[in-house]
Parts: C-alpha cells; structure tokens; sequence
C-alpha cells in the first residue's frame, strides 16, 4: 500500500510586535490595521487570503499557508508590509509593527495540527529575532523607519534568499541566529530592512554585555567586606580560616627602677630617751 507524502507548502506567519504592551481599547485598532495592510500586501505580490490553505487566527497574528512556489513572494511581501506599516506609523500615536516568519515543509490541507505551523511559530520567537527587533525599536521609537522584519527558515534560505531571487532582500543584509527550543533545535536567517542584520546583532551583544556587567558590579557592591586572608606558614597543617586566633600582642613592661642606696640609722653617743627611740645604744 502506498503512503501518500503531503505537499509542500510555503507557510507565512505575522504577528504583532509587542502586542502586549498595548492598552485593551488600541487593540482592536491595531489587529484590523494589521489585517487591512497586510491584505494589500499580499496583492501586491499577487496572494490573496481567500486562497489560503487551512488558515489560523494567533490572537495578535495570523497563520496561512500557500502553494510551494508563492515562497518567493512570501518573502518578497515583506518589503510591501514594511512600506505600508512605516506610512501608517507617520499618523498615529502607537506605532504598529509586525513580526513575519517564512518556511516550506510538507503539509496536509486537512486536519489541525500542522509542523509547517508550529516551526514558523518557533522562527518568531526565536529569543535572537525577538532582542534584534527590540533593538531597532530601541533605536525607531515612531515606527516610521522599520515597520517589518523577516525572520526565514533553513529550506527558504537556500533557496530563496541566498540565490538572491528577491532584490529586496539580499542576501548580504541577513544575519543566521539559532533557533533552539525544546522541541525544534535549527538554523534560521534574520532581514531587518533598510539596516545591517550583523550589526544590530552585534549591539544586542554589546548591550547584553554591559547589562551584564552593570548587575556583576551591583552584586559586588552589595556584598559585605571580607577580611584579607592571612597566610599560613606550616605547610604541613592545612589553614582552617575558621581556627585561626591572631597572635597576642606582646603587653609593656617597663624597665626595672634601680634600687636606692642603703640608709644608715642615727646612733646615740649618751643613753637616754632618744636614744632608745632610735633602738641602739653604745655603752660607753
């Protein structure tokens, strides 16, 4: 009997950019905003939503899966959603950007549980994608200069990206982050527009190290001051700090006084009263 191997589909997942951040009554807003700019993205690639296979609402995203070949596009749409959300940035107060995540695998169009699924979900929480786009938040706080990123596993990489058969996305401006989580361990490559993905890279080190130092330095500061460890000079004993009992200092003692010269008694020439007083008498 015959095993029927699923067709591959190129799998798109978007998501909101620190949705829960946003206070309840701008959510909404920002939800059909983010589906209205996305909608339009996807025409402008040729994609429509209605042709999606076993489309899933994320709560702040969207999960839709197309035919092998619309992966090109997929990663291509990037550049219209970025453009699109950048513009509308310029006119509100809360900026609005998106997470987008790309991948190819075998997929069945039945059922509810897909891997397609799952991976793309990993790729955009891989923690190094998640501290890149922090970091380009960190450095646009309008939203008007990054309104997308793109974050593209393995399979898309290869043969997509790297042949550089989207000009939007050249090669040369991605960056490979890893992506481990307890159930998928893989490679996967960042494109953040307009801007160097190995730079910003490298800033998200940089200020992690210096995070890092800042809370070894409060740490050291916080402890209490230990006294200087006194060397021990019998090497035949092992130094037990707990044991040690510091010498005792050496008391004064003054120099011994001389002793006085030796008094010679009064002597009494006549008997009488003085004379017993002063306890000898000469007979004369």
């Amino acid at each position: 009997m015959a095993v029927e191997v699923p067709a591959t589909h190129a799998v798109l997942a978007v998501d909101v950019v620190s949705s829960t951040q946003v206070a309840d009554d701008q959510l909404d807003g920002m939800k059909t905003d983010l589906d209205e700019h996305l909608d339009r993205a996807l025409r402008a690639v040729g994609l429509d939503r209605a042709d999606a296979v076993q489309p899933r609402h994320t709560g702040d995203g969207v999960l839709l899966a197309y035919a092998e070949d619309a992966a090109p596009k997929l990663v291509e749409m990037l550049f219209h959603l970025d453009h699109l959300l950048r513009w509308r940035n310029r006119e509100h107060r809360i900026p609005l950007r998106a997470r987008m995540a790309v991948h190819c695998g075998p997929m069945r169009e039945e059922g509810h549980y897909h891997r397609p699924y799952i991976v793309a979900s990993r790729l955009l929480d891989a923690p190094a994608f998640r501290a890149a786009v922090a970091q380009c938040m960190a450095t646009d706080p309008c939203g008007d200069k990054v309104g997308a990123a793109l974050v593209v596993s393995r399979w898309v990489w290869h043969n997509v990206v790297e042949p550089f058969r989207i000009m939007q996305v050249p090669p040369a401006r991605c960056a490979p982050v890893p992506i481990d989580s307890s159930t998928y361990q893989d490679l996967a490559w960042i494109h953040l527009p307009g801007m160097d993905a190995d730079h910003v890279l490298s800033q998200v080190q940089h200020h992690a190290q210096l995070r890092d130092n800042a809370q070894l330095h409060a740490q050291f500061q916080s402890r209490p001051p230990h006294p200087a460890p006194v060397p021990h000079s019998d090497p035949a004993q092992p130094h037990d700090p707990a044991a040690f009992h510091p010498p005792a200092r050496p008391r004064f003692s003054p120099p011994p006084r001389p002793l006085p010269d030796p008094v010679t008694l009064p002597t009494t020439e006549t008997p009488g009263e003085s004379a017993s007083l002063n306890g000898t008498v000469r007979a004369t």
